[in-house]
């Protein structure tokens, strides 16, 4: 049950100012839990992160809403509706967060201990305070640090390594030899270090190409549902430090995907690609083998990258990716091809009205 909270305490939590006609009456007011703006209610919290919902706070009936610093003020309130009791804070969407996780927290996994069900190898090794359900396999020489919680039907082969205070959601499967770090999320369906597609075409037969190396997941990686991260064909395909992976995500062999990346759901890279730091992907982006796509990129969702990106820190769009601001004078042209194919065929016909007539055409 979500512990309620005063006004006054979450503004000093979240680092805002309380924005109402009596702020010390209203700081005493408490809220209990969190909705959106349309559905909340007096006990609740609500926010505004997108000015698409801009105009719901007329309407809304929250108790209180997160906005960003003088927004408050220029709310016009509906008619028979109270003024709006607010906390303006510099990062709304980071507010919330804390907000949510101060009034609901998070998941919370159940102290099961260790199955008798789950099958595990009498070389591995256990931490304190780990919780593996049933039907869990866990192989030879596998590690597993402390407080971390392996659900049904995971698999983690032999020699795999899992850090402190991961979870392993069900039929999450590690292959033999990769690592995975400290407070890592790996959910249901999850695989790493499957062999990585590689095949030698001879005489028009594809020769498996052995897949030698292993996958390296750093700390406070999470990885999403049915997502598939392959092993290296030698090395480390790597997983930086704090990068968040969407589900249905594939990253090829002797990638090296760079700390605090955001990629999401549906991205594909091919092997041996390297991300800088802090790149963001949207949703189905595709990108090619053998790039190296540089610090703080963000890319549009649905982007085809078949080539570097020229500087660090740009927004880039399309299939192929470009530059978005020139993407988006490339794709106005692109959407109006039909009128321009219209214009060139009526310049046509009145291009061959002014040119004089052939010999043939005289007689």
């Amino acid at each position: 049950m979500p512990t309620p909270i005063s006004l006054a305490d979450l503004a000093t939590l979240i680092n805002g100012t309380l924005i109402a006609p009596d702020p010390a009456a209203a700081g005493s007011r408490t809220v209990s839990s969190c909705n959106t703006l349309a559905s909340a209610n007096e006990d609740q919290v609500s926010f505004l992160h997108n000015k698409k919902y801009a105009d719901q706070l007329t309407t809304t009936k929250a108790g209180l809403v997160l906005l960003a610093p003088n927004t408050a003020k220029t709310v016009q309130r509906a008619e028979g509706l109270p003024p709006l009791v607010a906390i303006e804070v510099k990062d709304p969407y980071y507010a919330w967060q804390q907000t949510l996780v101060k009034l609901h927290g998070q998941r919370t996994h159940a102290a099961v201990g260790i199955s008798a069900q789950a099958s595990i190898h009498p070389t591995a090794r256990i931490g304190s305070n780990v919780n593996i359900h049933p039907f869990a396999l866990i192989g030879e020489n596998v590690t597993i640090g402390d407080n971390t919680h392996i659900y049904p039907h995971v698999t983690l082969m032999h020699d795999v390594s899992i850090g402190s205070d991961s979870i392993l959601y069900p039929s999450v499967t590690v292959y033999e030899e990769c690592r995975i770090g400290n407070r890592c999320i790996l959910h249901a369906g999850a695989v790493v270090g499957s062999d990585g597609y590689g095949f030698a075409t001879h005489n028009g037969i594809h020769h498996k190409i052995p897949q030698t190396g292993n996958v390296v997941i750093e700390d406070d990686v999470e990885i999403g549902g049915n997502t598939v991260i392959e092993r290296a064909v030698l090395e480390s395909t790597i997983i930086g430090k704090g990068s968040k992976l969407g589900n249905t995500v594939i990253i090829g062999h002797n990638c090296e995907i760079g700390p605090g990346n955001l990629l999401v759901s549906q991205v594909g890279i091919a092997g041996s690609t390297t991300t800088g730091k802090y790149v963001v992907m949207a949703g189905q982006v595709g990108v090619a083998g053998h790039l190296n796509i540089p610090d703080m990129i963000r890319v549009a969702a649905q982007s085809g990258i078949m080539m570097d990106p020229e500087k660090p820190g740009i927004e880039i769009g399309g299939s192929p990716a470009m530059e978005a601001s020139h993407a988006r004078r490339v794709y106005l042209q692109f959407i109006q091809l039909p009128e321009l194919a219209k214009r060139i065929k009526d310049l046509e016909k009145q291009l061959a009205k002014l040119q004089p007539p052939t010999p043939d055409e005289k007689v």
